[in-house]
């Protein structure tokens, strides 16, 4: 077997290994209220063929569109008949074919730092949390590795295909997510530093650097490329011209969230904290320190090396300074979700391959690089045993680092019980569904209601005692109690009818300073008891989590109720 045969089968073993850690039990996790949302716009979609990009609360358009050619071959067409795997499949493909990306890059990287870049991709905990999860951010890692890829091969070897390549990848990465800047910006300082850094340090030309020309013919085919793609997508086809623009207004918005305080602000360490070690006492613990510590290496190899002794120098150059300055742009930023570390930890990988190889090639003889590759072997497989702890064990488990603000597991219970209950109703899946929450927090219910017909969603008590949210045969509401901050000159009695609460009840929760409550005081205001007392008698109620410290009560017509607890009656032994 050859050399480049070999590698191949190395790369292709990587690739089945990924696909191995990804794919079983999809529907595992309940889904994340991001997902819900991702879902019901892709749902949306495919039943009526129309997406109207939104530039404020969600991202770009392509994994709705990427869904679709899995809905139609795994379902009759409609939102109600998609599973989680729909939805899921689609980061896994990409999550798993960030492998096949390291191929081409075999000759910079070298076959064993290939090999182990592609073995860690295919099993970082979090690369693999995130690829089974229906969000944006690893279809734009995916795209933002691709178009490097198709970058160096263009340096290499100039042709009209590798710029559209390498455009059509930028494209892509913007309607993929914002957040794409950062990655632009990432390519323009990593280039600009390893010019800088051949200069100073070897008294490199740039033209060493990047050694040949561009051709701006080439180069413009490129940018007409991405451009197309990017107005295909956000113009839906071409309906919706008004996305164009908004995909570029977007970024007034995201800049505003990047530097307002909110919810999601975390200190500057969180991210390296977070794939450092992170311990609940005594059990469990994960830490990708191992991908850290050879990464960290990795970018030392890289930036040390002589052009003499690595030809493809300014490769690992370039990677080196693009994975510490995207580390540095995701860190200083204080808006934080985990799922943006992969953004960092994708080139991390890659240098970590690097690091690896430079490791084992430092030790003498061949019988004491043996050891060393093994003890790294040894290390790889605990990393491969808290892969299937976040997966498949702790998979929406607090303590799990890649878990944040997750669904709780008796949400999938829940919907099940609905969907139960459905059966039993005589109007079915036509029975009326009606969802009250004055914060709007409702997600990922939507999905879960998916298959009703007739669903409202309340953000006020109505006056109208006619109302379905009075009158439906299944009331939801969330959160049971709310907090409303006092505004100057605010009375109880005014903040009772806001709610549609009486001063008695209001009262009862806060106290009698209540009636004339002082500027900024907090009020609790219960709202389960308002619609419980709405309801009357004749509906049973149930508490259920739907995240962390947010609950939901569920108020079931008591006739609907009977029935469905009938059909959960034991038959008794004979019978």
């Amino acid at each position: 077997m050859t050399s480049s045969r070999a590698s191949l089968a190395l790369i292709l073993v990587a690739f089945v290994v990924a696909l191995v850690f990804r794919i079983p039990y999809l529907n595992l996790r309940p889904f994340h209220g991001d997902e819900a949302n991702q879902a019901y716009k892709a749902g949306i979609l495919l039943e009526t063929g129309k997406y109207t990009y939104d530039p404020v609360e969600h991202h770009g358009p392509i994994i709705y569109y990427l869904a679709l050619p899995v809905a139609w071959l795994t379902t009759n067409g409609t939102f109600a008949d998609t599973t989680e795997t729909t939805y899921r499949i689609v980061p896994v493909i990409f999550g798993a074919a960030l492998v096949l990306l390291l191929w081409p890059l075999r000759h910079a990287l070298g076959t064993r730092a290939t090999f182990i870049a592609a073995l860690f991709t295919a099993i970082s905990p979090a690369m693999v949390f995130y690829s089974r999860y229906y969000i944006q951010e690893m279809l734009l890692v995916f795209f933002a590795f691709g178009a490097i890829v198709a970058a160096r091969r263009y340096t290499q070897r100039p042709s009209i295909a590798a710029a559209v390549a390498c455009g059509l990848c930028l494209g892509l990465a913007q309607t993929s997510k914002e957040t794409c800047i950062i990655t632009f910006a990432g390519y323009a300082g990593a280039g600009i530093c390893t010019i800088m850094w051949g200069r100073l340090r070897d008294g490199e030309h740039p033209s060493l650097t990047f050694p040949r020309a561009l051709n701006m013919k080439h180069v413009a085919i490129g940018v007409v490329a991405g451009a197309a793609i990017s107005v295909l997508f956000f113009s839906s086809f071409f309906t919706h011209w008004r996305g164009v623009a908004d995909s570029i207004l977007t970024y007034a918005n995201y800049t505003n969230k990047a530097n307002t305080p909110h919810m999601h602000d975390k200190p500057w360490y969180y991210y390296l904290q977070m794939l450092v070690l992170t311990k609940h006492a005594p059990y469990p613990w994960f830490s990708e320190a191992l991908i850290l510590g050879l990464g960290a290496i990795g970018i030392r190899t890289a930036l040390t090396a002589q052009r003499s002794a690595a030809p493809h120098v300014g490769l690992l150059r370039f990677l080196a300074f693009y994975t510490l300055l995207l580390t540095a742009a995701y860190s200083i930023i204080p808006y934080k979700t985990p799922w943006c570390a992969i953004n960092f930890l994708q080139p991390l990988i890659v240098m970590a391959g690097i690091g690896a190889d430079a490791l084992i090639r430092g030790f003498r003889p061949r019988l004491l690089q043996a050891a060393v590759a093994i003890f790294l072997a040894l290390l790889t497989l605990q990393l491969a045993r808290q892969t299937c702890l976040a997966n498949y064990e702790y998979y929406a488990d607090p303590r799990n680092p890649y878990v944040y603000a997750h669904t709780s597991g008796s949400i999938t219970q829940l919907g099940h019980q609905l969907d139960d209950i459905a059966a039993v109703a005589p109007d079915k899946f036509n029975t009326t569904v009606a969802v009250m929450s004055p914060t709007r927090d409702y997600w990922p219910l939507p999905w879960y209601l998916r298959k009703f017909k007739k669903v409202g969603f309340f953000d006020q008590l109505p006056a109208e005692k006619t109302s379905p949210l009075y009158t439906a045969p299944i009331v939801m509401v969330t959160p049971p109690v709310i907090i409303h901050t006092v505004t100057l000159g605010e009375t109880g009695d005014e903040i009772a009818r806001q709610y549609n609460v009486t001063t008695e009840v209001l009262l009862s929760m806060n106290g009698p300073d209540a009636s004339n409550p002082t500027e900024g005081a907090q009020l609790a205001i219960p709202i389960a008891a308002a619609m419980n007392t709405a309801l009357g008698d004749g509906y049973f109620s149930a508490t259920h989590a739907l995240r962390p410290r947010v609950l939901i009560n569920l108020f079931v017509r008591d006739a609907l109720w009977d029935a469905y607890i009938a059909t959960r009656a034991t038959p008794t032994i004979g019978e």
